[in-house]
């Protein structure tokens, strides 16, 4: 599938580097939440998402409340959540790429989206840096 413009899929590390205030990307993070507050851009998560932000609060250690608090804030913003089905599982393990981005990238694919991340694994396919000034 090709990819259309304004089309992103929003990796986990998005929403917790704009939480902690990441002093690289924690301004940057925040200005794509914004942004897809305010319906600038089309963005999708799957549900392994919200898990991989839970497990990075929870490693930070934030108190359980404030994760579940987190996870229903990107719930209510105008956000697909995309469901992994097993055939999707099954199919990124063939990816040469750790099973979670794997998951996240045959999604971004299907969908025609580009991925947001800070994470350089994704330098070779459709990464956007949450930094990128044309974002």
């Amino acid at each position: 599938m090709s990819l259309r413009k304004g089309r992103y899929f929003i990796d986990s590390n998005v929403f917790f580097y704009a939480k902690i205030g990441d002093k690289r990307y924690g301004r940057c993070c925040s200005r794509v939440i914004k942004k897809i507050y305010s319906r600038e851009i089309e963005a999708f998560i799957d549900s392994l998402t919200l898990l991989e932000v839970s497990n990075s609060m929870m490693k930070f250690r934030f108190p359980r409340d404030e994760v579940k608090n987190e996870i229903n804030a990107i719930l209510s913003l105008p956000i697909s959540v995309i469901e992994i089905r097993k055939e999707d599982v099954v199919e990124s393990l063939k990816m040469e790429l750790n099973p979670y981005d794997a998951l996240h990238l045959l999604i971004s694919e299907r969908l025609g989206a580009q991925v947001i991340t800070a994470d350089r694994d994704f330098d070779d396919f459709n990464r956007v840096d949450p930094c990128d000034p044309s974002l």
